[in-house]
């Protein structure tokens, strides 16, 4: 024993009860360590679960060298405790610089700015006609919509709701296309305002009796987008069902001057925007998407599909309105399709291919509230709000 311990003997029996003690501890943070890792393999809990596990038994074999003594056992804690740091620090670090140069696309909206009443927000101010109003103390339509066309409709929230209506996400939110659908079936909401309904959502309001009325508003175009230091500025319709049906697997089958595996990013299922795809790819079968895990409810490792990331290698698509308005991304390259990049001269002369209409849906019959709601956005004034916002009226404002 060492002759720190043997001249201290209070403080040796104070350190072997310390190490009687953490060898009950580290066997039960073994066994529930080694647990979770069969249970949740996913690389990032992994790499974290081991080295933490690893250091830990580092410090209880350098507290027996500190107790006992022993050269070798004392390398072996040094060891123990160094290579998982050399290991896990890098890992992470790394996976921090790849948040802050490639962060999430769902992540960059600033969703503070198309806050109704909200001082300075980016919504457009309009007057409503006397015939619109909604008179007070009437019931309010309940709004819900795709996340790319809050700005309208908030917009039309804040010029015939109450500021303290419009706080209350019962009666205006926003949500993907797979929730607004459901949500209207549930009579959770009055109007929603979306691309036309995936077959999926179709089937689903036929097997509750339903049948949607679909009223169009506005136009945009459905957009795909690479890294601004892609060489690639344009593909077209086949190319991009070669890529996403996983033909094409690698940038330079398509032009680029070195060869860089192609990651497409797509959405999750019925979402507007993987919707869309899906009517693009016809009969042609989609590739499994890109998957990300993380952790739920309960700690369940939930697979989800891989938010878009811009690497220099990745391709994603979305809308346009959404991709050059609402996120705050200056590297993201919009690629013209067949030759004809996707500006608003070009949606509104149909000369781009893959433009988009967007609808107010609802499943039941419309009140009268709802009704001045719908009326209004094609009016001359819903019209000019539409296209102030930056999306494309389905009719001319001046009509």
């Amino acid at each position: 024993m060492p002759k720190f311990t043997e001249s201290h003997p209070v403080i040796s029996n104070i350190l072997r009860l310390i190490l009687l003690l953490a060898l009950g501890m580290g066997l039960f943070y073994g066994v529930i360590v080694f647990w979770l890792i069969l249970a949740f393999s996913t690389p990032h809990f992994v790499v974290g679960a081991i080295s933490a596990l690893l250091i830990g038994l580092g410090l209880f074999l350098g507290l027996i060298r500190l107790c006992w003594g022993g050269k070798i056992l004392g390398r072996i804690a040094l060891a123990l405790i160094v290579l998982p740091l050399c290991v896990a620090v890098p890992y992470y670090g790394h996976l921090i610089w790849q948040e802050k140069h490639y962060p999430r696309m769902e992540q960059e909206v600033k969703w503070w700015q198309y806050q109704p009443f909200k001082e300075g927000n980016k919504l457009v101010k309009t007057t409503v006609p006397p015939e619109f109003q909604i008179a007070l103390p009437a019931e309010y339509p309940r709004l819900n919509g795709a996340y790319a066309l809050y700005p309208i409709y908030a917009a039309v929230a804040q010029a015939m709701y109450p500021q303290g209506i419009t706080e209350n996400y019962n009666f205006l939110n926003t949500n993907g296309s797979d929730v607004i659908f459901d949500e209207l079936l549930q009579d959770k909401r009055d109007l929603i305002f979306a691309l036309a309904p995936s077959a999926k959502q179709q089937a689903d309001a036929e097997a509750a009796g339903v049948t949607y009325e679909l009223t169009p508003f506005c136009k945009d175009a459905f957009v795909f987008f690479v890294n601004v230091k892609n060489p690639i500025d344009g593909l077209t319709t086949e190319q991009l069902r070669d890529i996403f049906s996983g033909k094409i697997t690698d940038w330079k089958e398509l032009g680029a001057p070195k060869s860089a595996k192609i990651i497409a990013f797509q959405r999750n299922e019925g979402s507007g925007s993987q919707t869309t795809l899906q009517k693009l790819m016809g009969d042609r079968p989609i590739m499994p998407p890109l998957e990300e895990d993380r952790v739920g409810g309960m700690g369940d490792i939930i697979h989800d599909v891989a938010a878009y990331r811009n690497y220099h290698s990745a391709i994603g698509f979305s809308f346009r309105f959404y991709a050059t308005e609402m996120l705050y991304n200056n590297q993201l390259k919009l690629l013209a399709i067949d030759g004809v990049e996707p500006t608003v001269e070009n949606i509104r002369n149909g000369s781009y291919p893959l433009v988009t209409t967007a609808y107010i849906v609802s499943a039941k019959p419309r009140s009268e509230n709802a009704r001045k709601i719908v009326d209004f956005l094609l009016s001359p004034a819903g019209q000019k709000l539409v296209e102030e916002t930056g999306y494309i009226p389905v009719l001319s404002p001046e009509s």
